[in-house]
């Protein structure tokens, strides 16, 4: 049998293919960011009565693409499968995958982290560097969340979506800024306030932020590639939830674009390894 696994900041989805396929979800996880106990622990809680009759793995992850982090991931998961075959992937090649196939277009990722790289059909030839939560991310759950912790505290939201963002938070800003730098990871913990930007996304407000960091996205995300007149593919659960806002976007540049809300269902397809 075999593991697939698409991995983000927020969830963990794994694939076990035998005959069937049997899906299970997990929290979130990214070398970068979380210790690696923490994947071998979802695994061995998830898969636990499956963990010697593996053949291989095929893991799609974020924060995998230094040699080091696929290293520590392929070793933790190797362990506990006791599998020789383990594979690891960028979530940026997945979604190109997922997207594209074998045929070149440019992936983009707006999930809990933001990424985008030009796909040849078979490797991300180029990509721009998405430097993280703290330094970049533009577009991003984290930077979503960011945004609006950072102008409800400064006040620059009207007094009305201010008393709701606090509400929605449950806190107050000097709680806010304590638990900013506290919970762990404050990537995910920043992305959970999408979920207030969807729920308010009929207040101008809240579309001029989002449209706004959409457009951030292509400056240093897309632009930076250099490559026109290429197909345009977005993977992730904050460009599914805002669609259509991010589809005016690029309307205005005379694109067309195409979103799936994971990758995961294409993965799970795959019948022979992904080219690198």
């Amino acid at each position: 049998m075999k593991i697939i696994v698409e991995a983000g900041g927020t969830k963990c989805k794994w694939g076990l293919i035998d005959s069937n396929l049997l899906t299970i979800e997990t929290p979130g996880f990214n070398p970068n960011s979380s210790n690696v106990n923490s994947l071998t622990a979802m695994a061995e809680s998830v898969f636990a009565k499956v963990t010697e009759n593996v053949d291989s793995i095929i893991y799609f992850g974020a924060g995998c693409s230094n040699n080091t982090n696929k290293k520590t991931v392929s070793d933790a998961l190797a362990t506990v499968f006791k599998c020789n075959n383990v594979q690891v992937f960028t979530d940026l090649e997945g979604a190109a995958i997922a997207l594209f196939g074998n045929k070149p277009g440019i992936s983009a990722i707006l999930g809990t982290g933001a990424a985008a790289g030009y796909y040849n059909g078979k490797s991300i030839e180029r990509q721009a560097p998405s430097l993280g939560y703290l330094l970049g991310d533009e577009g991003s759950g984290a930077y979503i969340g960011k945004t609006l912790v950072s102008k409800a505290i400064r006040n620059e939201l009207s007094d009305n979506l201010c008393s709701k963002f606090f509400d929605f938070a449950k806190a107050t800003p000097a709680e806010l800024i304590k638990d900013i730098y506290s919970i762990h990871p404050t990537n995910s913990y920043l992305a959970n306030f999408v979920q207030f930007a969807a729920t308010n996304i009929a207040e101008p407000e809240i579309a001029n932020l989002l449209a706004e960091a959409f457009a951030l996205f292509h400056e240093k995300h897309i632009e930076p590639l250099n490559i026109n007149n290429m197909p345009i593919g977005f993977v992730g659960g904050v460009a599914w939830q805002f669609a259509d806002i991010l589809r005016k976007q690029y309307a205005q540049r005379g694109i067309e674009i195409i979103i799936l809300k994971d990758a995961f269902s294409s993965l799970c397809k795959l019948q022979d390894t992904p080219n690198n």
